[in-house]
């Protein structure tokens, strides 16, 4: 079920994220957008959106309010959101706190700490939700795949297809409401600060630091230096099997010639130093190869020239997916290390060199 979840939250993350940098949505605080063919995009603190929209409807802010009806699908993010118009496609959303009053003429695809679904709305299609705490007083006429701390139904609540759902605390009628099968599973306790949280959902959040912390990272370094990442990536794509062999040396020498230092009388100050460089050239490492996938997948993708904060962007997205894949990602991941650890070698000895 989390891996489920998990795809579809990416999908969103990729529309909801493309949309700011493309129309240059971060020079103003609150920024909305309709297109000629009815869709409107925003990006900002908060939202009350009162009027109906025509296609599709893609929000973040702190708060979102949607009191009008939108004719196709809505996807946001944000602190809080409350969906009180009828979405007649599907519901894609992530949010600390969700509530959804109107009536869902697709699916219903939820992650967050708190989500709510009233006794008024009246989802057509299938559920997926994970959350902390999640409230069902509606009416779902397909399928369900819930993950959850605590699932609490109202009086209204029905699913009239079949329910997987994970859980550590659930009604004890919950057969009652759900008229195909109903396949519980006991929710994973995970140790530590996600002791009680299902493991869906820790999965789910993990892969969000994960991608957040690349993201960050990235970002500050292309934005301080940009002629330097632009350097690395350029290595990256004209010789990439050199700096992958060059890669592989450095992970194999440095290490050993750093322990080597460590027992010599006057090479430990040395050998910290040569451990703290490769450190940092390993943390930084897969940046320009994810600068340079992300802007060979753009360009093909959309014929036009982009940011390299954009490129990135795209890039880091769809390697931390892969990353996600048993024994692929592992592979891919040590990769896309071992060529840009060897791009940054290669580019330390050329400008190293006397004159540069």
């Amino acid at each position: 079920m989390e891996k489920k979840l998990l795809s579809l939250f990416v999908l969103f993350t990729i529309l909801l994220s493309v949309m700011p940098f493309s129309a240059g949505a971060a020079d103003e605080e609150d920024y909305l957008t309709y297109t000629s063919s009815g869709n409107a995009f925003g990006a900002g603190d908060n939202f009350r959106i009162d009027q109906d929209i025509q296609g599709d409807l893609v929000l973040a802010g702190s708060r979102i309010e949607i009191n009008g009806n939108v004719m196709d699908d809505f996807t946001g993010a944000g602190g809080e959101l409350v969906v009180n118009g009828d979405v007649s496609g599907n519901i894609l959303v992530f949010g600390g706190t969700v509530r959804v009053n109107g009536d869902v003429g697709g699916d219903l695809v939820v992650a967050g700490g708190q989500i709510f679904l009233s006794q008024d709305s009246t989802v057509e299609g299938d559920i997926l939700l994970a959350g902390g705490e999640i409230t069902l007083n509606g009416i779902v006429n397909g399928d369900g795949s819930v993950s959850a701390g605590t699932l609490r139904t109202g009086e209204n609540f029905e699913l009239k297809g079949d329910l997987e759902l994970e859980a550590e605390n659930y009604p004890p009628d919950l057969e009652e409401n759900v008229l195909g099968n109903l396949n519980v599973t006991a929710a994973t306790r995970t140790q530590g600060p996600y002791a009680g949280v299902p493991a869906g959902v820790v999965v789910l959040f993990s892969f969000i630091l994960e991608l957040l912390a690349a993201l960050v990272l990235g970002f500050i370094l292309i934005y301080t230096f940009p002629a330097f990442v632009t350097g690395l990536a350029e290595i990256v794509r004209f010789s990439t099997l050199k700096a992958g062999l060059v890669g592989l040396l450095l992970i194999i020498l440095v290490p050993l010639t750093s322990l080597v230092l460590l027992f010599t009388a006057f090479g430990w100050s040395l050998s910290f130093l040569l451990i703290l460089l490769f450190s940092l050239a390993l943390l930084i490492a897969t940046v320009p190869v994810k600068l340079l996938a992300g802007a060979v997948i753009y360009n093909k993708a959309f014929k036009k020239e982009s940011s390299k904060l954009m490129y990135y962007f795209i890039g880091t997205i769809i390697f931390t997916i892969v990353y996600q894949i048993p024994l692929l990602g592992w592979l891919v991941r040590l990769i896309a290390l071992l060529i840009g650890l060897g791009a940054a070698g290669i580019w330390l000895g050329r400008n190293a060199k006397p004159g540069k």
